[in-house]
């Protein structure tokens, strides 16, 4: 009578402990990663953004007032943008200087410890550069351009490019 008795135990088999853990494991790694995806894909919608703003700047302010565009691009050669739409998510702006990393550096050593610098230093040590880029093209001695080409680097696509208007 003894062998047919059921045991009355309670509880989870090792298989199934391990099945719900791989489960578990699998579902972490698809939220990660599509957390990474999203991240991504904000930072290629802020460069868009950036660019978009400076192309109809460019297009609708300053060729409207200069009948040309300049040779090189800053936030004060487009005051209706934003400032700081010129610099890029890894703390480049365009219009200035890319500095390398020991002048970074030596900043930070001097006491300059902005978290712009910072930022440009850590972006430099993990072997970033520049994100926004302006090339002014059949310019004069004067500095004003027939034509220009507009662009950022993204992440999670390949480049983001305006051109002047045929005008």
């Amino acid at each position: 009578m003894n062998a047919l008795r059921k045991s009355s135990q309670s509880g989870f088999t090792v298989i199934e402990l391990v099945v719900v853990a791989v489960i578990l494991a699998i579902a972490g790694a698809l939220i990660f990663i599509q957390i990474n995806n999203l991240k991504i894909a904000n930072q290629d919608d802020t460069r868009k953004t950036a660019i978009n703003a400076m192309y109809y700047a460019l297009e609708e302010v300053y060729y409207k007032k200069h009948t040309a565009y300049p040779a090189t691009l800053t936030s004060a050669t487009l005051p209706s943008v934003d400032p700081t739409l010129f610099t890029d998510p890894d703390g480049f702006t365009l219009g200035k200087d890319a500095l390398s990393q020991a002048e970074l550096q030596s900043l930070i050593d001097s006491g300059n410890t902005s978290a712009d610098v910072q930022q440009r230093l850590a972006a430099i040590s993990a072997g970033k550069s520049p994100n926004y880029h302006y090339d002014g093209t059949d310019c004069d001695t004067l500095g004003n351009c027939k034509s220009y080409t507009l662009s950022a680097d993204l992440i999670g696509e390949g480049q983001y490019i305006k051109k002047s208007r045929i005008h």
